[in-house]
């Protein structure tokens, strides 16, 4: 059967991401014509065309889409199954690679699809020569999804500054309403998963993009099923050993640090916010004792809207601005305008925060973490937490549900180094606040044929920088990835901070 090819694309790519690879989930739907059901046909012959959607359909991908029913404990073949959604974007080439481009979303709890439907852009090298395979991973997007209403019906940063025992009972909240079993939604079971779509699709071998959490999922496929592996992409890389949580805090610390002393080092920023740090720390410590009324309008609709900015708040968006050097350059003027009283801008930014967060399915998130982070969480320096802009309360509230949350399926050997000769690029941004450069450092120790890139001045998810779009390209089609051409790297620099509302300095 031959399929059309799906020439009208998006070309837009969000290139100021303010969650890029840990949620950034904004309204993702897909819709397929006549979906077919028989059996007795190849998943390739049942997907039927469909648009992946994103942004509240402001981005869309035209795709060939589908399911594939799998067992929910693979255990119990003849027991209850859940539908995996697939989605295969088709490259411009009327003969494509052999193995397509299969890429894996963060979170834990964002969706492939919409992932894929908010930076298609960033992948149009790779789509002219080769197919993007995309699967729903289960508990998230359209795979059975792990929901939790009463979090997301709620404003995320509002929760935020909320008791650590109120949000927790939020969380659990979700566990009693799940319908399906927690326990079968894990990396484990979700690199199963892929490797069924991958046979059902006829694909000898895959090329794997990861992006934050989505590294987790690439580097625990190609722990298990190596030989269906042809080369390896990680975005922020999180290392097999590493327990997400404790170090949030503390590298997104870093990285605000980090911006206050560049600040110092540039003269017109300098002179323009002489005391940007201790004017922030006073900002959080008046907001902590006073929270702010704050009435605006909605930066895309101009609904009227009203917040309460408090100390959580700001925090909140700060910690997510850093993700991005684009957003982070933002910094400066809004922590001035804070200062003075103005909360405006902040609470406009929560407002994003809060859309980007409300489809990041959180019960996925916390079967994931109450299985293959927090048992391995030894020793946290809870003072050393309570010393960070963002505080302990990430580390209290998750260690609070995953003393509830059963722990899930974990493979043996799941949280040991993986060791491989795969070809593998692995991508870090020098001010990454969650998936620091030491991450892939680490990482890097057993895989012997792994190229590692550095991108100055850069945040977390290299996708959506240029030069590393065409190194990812060219890293798929090259002969040898030692001889990979990497100049373009020396000229990556970060976004000049603004220096007032209006910009930079000239």
């Amino acid at each position: 059967m031959t399929f059309t090819k799906c020439l009208a694309r998006s070309s837009c790519l969000i290139r100021l991401p303010l969650i890029a690879g840990l949620s950034m989930a904004i309204g993702s739907a897909a819709w397929c014509q006549e979906p077919s059901t028989r059996q007795d046909e190849s998943l390739r012959q049942q997907l039927r065309p469909c648009h992946l959607t994103a942004s509240e359909g402001r981005r869309e991908v035209d795709a060939l889409c589908g399911t594939v029913a799998v067992p929910l404990d693979p255990s119990a073949p003849d027991g209850k199954r859940i539908d995996l959604f697939v989605a295969l974007v088709e490259a411009l080439a009327e003969e494509p690679r052999p193995d397509p481009l299969t890429v894996l979303a963060g979170g834990p709890g964002d969706a492939a699809t919409r992932f894929f439907a908010m930076s298609e852009a960033a992948f149009s090298r790779i789509l002219r020569h080769r197919d993007v395979l995309l699967v729903d991973q289960r508990g998230s997007g359209a795979s059975a999804p792990l929901r939790c209403e009463s979090l997301q019906d709620a404003n995320q940063l509002d929760l935020a500054g909320a008791p650590v025992d109120e949000l927790v009972d939020l969380a659990l909240d979700c566990l009693r309403a799940t319908a399906n079993d927690p326990r079968f939604f894990t990396t484990s079971l979700a690199v199963a998963d892929l490797d069924r779509v991958r046979q059902a699709l006829g694909y000898e071998r895959l090329n794997l993009y990861g992006i934050s959490y989505g590294t987790r999922v690439a580097q625990h496929y190609l722990r298990r099923f190596p030989r269906h592996v042809r080369r390896v992409v990680l975005d922020g890389v999180v290392p097999p050993e590493v327990a997400l949580g404790p170090d949030i805090s503390l590298d997104s610390q870093a990285a605000l640090q980090g911006l206050f002393q560049r600040c110092r080092a540039e003269a017109a920023c300098q002179a323009a916010y002489p005391q940007l740090q201790r004017r922030f720390d006073a900002t959080r410590a008046r907001l902590r004792e006073a929270p702010a009324e704050v009435s605006f309008n909605h930066s895309r609709t101009g609904e009227a809207l009203a917040m309460t900015v408090d100390h959580a708040v700001l925090a909140g968006v700060v910690r997510l601005l850093l993700y991005s050097p684009q957003t982070a350059s933002l910094l400066p003027p809004l922590i001035e305008a804070a200062y003075l009283g103005d909360y405006r801008q902040w609470a406009a930014q929560a407002t994003a925060v809060n859309e980007a967060l409300g489809d990041l399915a959180m019960g996925l998130n916390y079967a994931v973490m109450c299985t293959e982070d927090v048992p391995f969480w030894h020793r946290v320096d809870m003072a050393a937490q309570a010393r960070t802009f963002l505080g302990a309360t990430l580390v209290e509230v998750t260690r609070g549900v995953c003393r509830t949350w059963p722990a899930g399926a974990l493979d043996e050997g799941f949280k040991q180094p993986l060791a491989s000769d795969a070809p593998i690029l692995l991508l870090s941004g020098e001010l990454d606040p969650v998936t620091p450069p030491r991450y892939a450092e680490l990482a890097a120790r057993s895989l012997v044929n792994a190229v590692s890139v550095v991108a100055a001045g850069q945040g977390h998810g290299m996708f959506t920088v240029p030069c590393l779009q065409q190194v990812m390209a060219e890293f798929l089609e090259t002969d040898d990835p030692a001889e990979l051409d990497l100049r373009c790297v020396e000229r990556i620099r970060p976004t000049p901070l603004f220096t007032s509302a209006l910009g930079p300095a000239p």
